[in-house]
């Protein structure tokens, strides 16, 4: 995908408004990533009812830590989520760029990982999702959040859906 998102067509489920927000949230990388940051500071302010939808953006959300691949320090994202029976699935989407979102790279060189529901802390381990389970979890986050299909569509990278299982409390 070209940083040009002008030519992105807008979803047929989406008005105009909400699209241009879309395109403006993720005009560029950068953008992303201060967004980002501020998703993580505005949760741990106040992160009553993010794991089930209740926080600003509607969708439910975690806060996940990893350990960078290159820097070994901790790195904190917000991440929308799917809960999945016991596990939650994020998708590495990063708007439909062509790169992986950093998360995604260092959860593949080091599974081990903390989770943030809310104000309760786990250890987790996490996974790429086998080929036999994309198909039924594309479904399920098609209905949470159609948008990751449709930016899906945008490239060529398939976005890595990581499976995160709780191994214990933090």
């Amino acid at each position: 995908m070209t940083d040009d998102r002008s030519n992105i067509p807008r979803p047929e489920f989406m008005t105009d408004e909400d699209w241009a927000t879309i395109l403006d949230q993720t005009s560029s990388l950068s953008r992303i990533r201060s967004d980002g940051d501020n998703d993580v500071q505005a949760y741990l302010a106040d992160p009553k009812g993010r794991a089930t939808g209740d926080g600003p953006s509607g969708l439910p959300t975690l806060l996940l830590t990893t350990i960078g691949r290159k820097s070994g320090k901790e790195r904190v994202v917000a991440l929308a989520f799917l809960p999945d029976g016991e596990e939650m699935v994020v998708v590495g989407s990063l708007a439909g760029y062509d790169n992986h979102p950093a998360w995604v790279l260092n959860l593949r060189a080091n599974p081990d990982c903390w989770v943030q529901l809310d104000d309760k802390k786990y250890t987790a381990v996490a996974r790429d999702a086998e080929e036999h389970e994309r198909d039924g979890l594309w479904e399920k986050l098609d209905a949470l959040f159609p948008v990751w299909h449709h930016f899906q569509r945008q490239t060529d990278r398939p976005f890595a859906l990581m499976i995160l299982s709780k191994t214990g409390a933090a």
